[in-house]
């Protein structure tokens, strides 16, 4: 004797609704926005502390080419001087960084001035910091060689 199997609606047993999906949705938005500040947060003060560690390596490498060759690099030749050896310096005992160093974490070269705009030290190196110009205050905050 062959049974019958009352089957129902197909249409209610195929996946999520459009109200649980939506549900699902507003609970990760809501997430994001409880979480979103303290992880970007987080990544601000890793870019500061790479941003520092550089700058630091830069001064370094920068002190260094000073050793070898006599003399600080000039404005012209700027931070490359460190990657690249420059037409007709035969002390040069380079490269003194890895050229990925150039530009801190947030894509902007490095800074250098030769001579320094104040006396106490012997050149100026540094980052923009996070908002890209000069000055700021707090993650904005410029990244300066000897600061650190």
């Amino acid at each position: 004797m062959p049974v019958a199997i009352a089957v129902g609606n197909l249409r209610t047993h195929r996946g999520f609704t459009r109200w649980a999906v939506l549900v699902v949705l507003v609970i990760i938005g809501l997430l994001a926005l409880a979480l979103g500040p303290r992880l970007f947060g987080e990544v601000t003060l890793m870019e500061i502390a790479t941003a520092k560690a550089q700058v630091a390596e830069l001064g370094k490498a920068v002190e260094q080419f000073h050793n070898d060759t006599g003399r600080y690099p000039t404005d012209k030749e700027g931070l490359e001087v460190l990657v690249q050896q420059p037409a007709g310096e035969v002390k040069w005992k380079g490269p003194y960084i890895d050229e990925d160093l150039l530009n801190d974490p947030w894509g902007v070269a490095y800074q250098y001035h030769f001579p320094p705009s104040q006396p106490q030290v012997s050149f100026d190196l540094f980052s923009f910091g996070k908002d890209r110009t000069l000055g700021g205050v707090g993650d904005n905050k410029d990244i300066t060689y000897g600061d650190n």
